[in-house]
């Protein structure tokens, strides 16, 4: 059922009409039937206006929605409205209404050919719902407005973006040979043999075998090949830090999209991937897949990675990691931390993963502490700001070094270029052969 209010044409031609009105009947008292009469006119404006306006039932509106939401912008959602007794449509302002998880769009005008299209921005993974619709358009006069919310039972679910992958993934394509990937150019860079020939000039010396050369009575060279199937674990702290934005999306999205990337990278060449969440306690743990078919179901599986509001417990989390693995892995852990003593236990569980397997560290570089430490001062309390700034930064280079000297890998950039950095960290890992 529409409501109708006045328009704010109708709210100004009131306000200006019936001072006047008033000031006529008070120099004029008998003429105060013309005052009465002018306000009363004004008032039947408003109510003529209102019932000539189109009727809200005579609206049909359909929606075109995509079977699923990613995180992020660039989302379409789009409606068109229609009368089918008419051929033209009033000046309608539109806006849809969603749930927590969508970034409430702006009110949009209905074009001539009835549609209103919106770019949505999702804020988080989960589910998309559009609670309702809301509407408003003028009668002809422009002096009162009809407006209406219509109902809607519309869900989609919110996806990690997959789209920011494409041009990541045509880059690393294109240089994949390079490290050994593909199996027609991986001869010769790894340390798994791979076949017997003749040796001819060019190759390296140092592949020659002699025993085999002996029996054979040529020169005979080892070929070699890079090892794979290795066992890549994407561990992700879902706590209370993780979960904080950073930009337009959460650290945890960027954590997602980042691990989407490498994971496509390690199916692709060969490799086993597993995911694993976990913030008090653990959360999510699936087992090793392979295979490009296996990426759809990491995909659904790093979708189910939640927001916490606790702090993880890495003691808990990465000893139940370590149980899980019967092999020597990669594990890149996806955290954050603010000083050294939150650090502490952190760092304690990391080394003693490090003793097994190749930990890779990723965490986001902070450019907004980073600006605020090189502000220039205006104000006493700017200085206070860059000081505690500064001391931050210092104390996440300490973490890091000490990181560092118990031989893991720390992987530190901003969220813009997080994911390119962790897939170059990847190969180089497979080019140095270190799993």
């Amino acid at each position: 059922m529409a409501s109708i209010r006045p328009s704010q044409l109708a709210i100004m031609l009131t306000g200006a009409g019936i001072p006047l009105l008033l000031i006529i009947a008070w120099l004029a008292p008998a003429l105060w039937v013309v005052s009465f009469a002018g306000i009363t006119a004004i008032v039947l404006l408003i109510s003529i206006d209102a019932m000539a306006a189109r009727s809200s039932r005579a609206l049909n509106v359909e929606t075109n929605v995509p079977p699923v939401f990613f995180v992020g912008t660039g989302n379409p959602f789009a409606l068109k409205i229609s009368d089918p007794k008419r051929d033209y449509l009033p000046s309608i302002q539109v806006r849809p209404e969603f749930n927590e998880a969508v970034f409430q769009p702006e009110t949009v005008m209905l074009s001539a050919e009835g549609l209103a299209e919106f770019e949505l921005h999702m804020l988080r993974r989960g589910e998309a719902r559009l609670d309702g619709l809301w509407m408003r358009w003028s009668g002809p006069l422009g002096l009162a407005w009809k407006q209406m919310r219509l109902p809607a039972e519309l869900a989609r679910p919110i996806n990690p973006d997959i789209r920011t992958l494409q041009s990541d993934a045509l880059r690393w394509i294109a240089r994949e040979a390079d490290f050994g990937i593909k199996a027609q150019f991986d001869r010769g860079d790894g340390s798994e043999f791979d076949a017997m020939r003749e040796f001819v000039p060019g190759m390296d010396r140092r592949s020659v075998d002699w025993k085999a050369s002996a029996r054979h009575m040529a020169l005979m060279a080892k070929e070699y090949r890079t090892e794979r199937n290795h066992n890549i674990v994407l561990a992700y702290d879902t706590g209370r830090l993780m979960c904080e934005p950073l930009g337009d999306i959460s650290r945890l999205d960027h954590a997602v999209h980042a691990g989407m990337l490498l994971s496509y990278a390690s199916l692709r060449g060969g490799d086993r991937v597993g995911v694993y969440g976990f913030d008090t306690q653990p959360r999510v743990m699936t087992g090793l897949v392979r295979g490009n078919a296996a990426f759809s179901k990491l995909q659904s599986e790093m979708a189910r990675l939640s927001y916490s509001t606790l702090d993880a417990n890495y003691t808990l989390g990465l000893t139940r990691l370590s149980a899980g693995l019967n092999r020597r892995s990669l594990i890149v852990l996806f955290t954050d931390f603010i000083d050294t003593a939150q650090a502490e236990l952190m760092v304690e569980n990391a080394a003693r993963l490090a003793k097994r397997h190749l930990v890779v560290f990723a965490v986001f570089k902070d450019e907004d502490l980073e600006a605020l430490a090189v502000k220039e001062p205006e104000t006493p309390e700017d200085v206070t700001r860059a000081v505690i700034a500064d001391n931050l930064i210092q104390e996440r280079r300490t973490v890091i070094k000490r990181l560092s000297r118990l031989g893991i890998d720390v992987l530190e950039a901003p969220a813009h270029q997080f994911s390119s950095a962790l897939l170059n960290r990847y190969l180089t890992i497979l080019q140095q052969e270190r799993i």
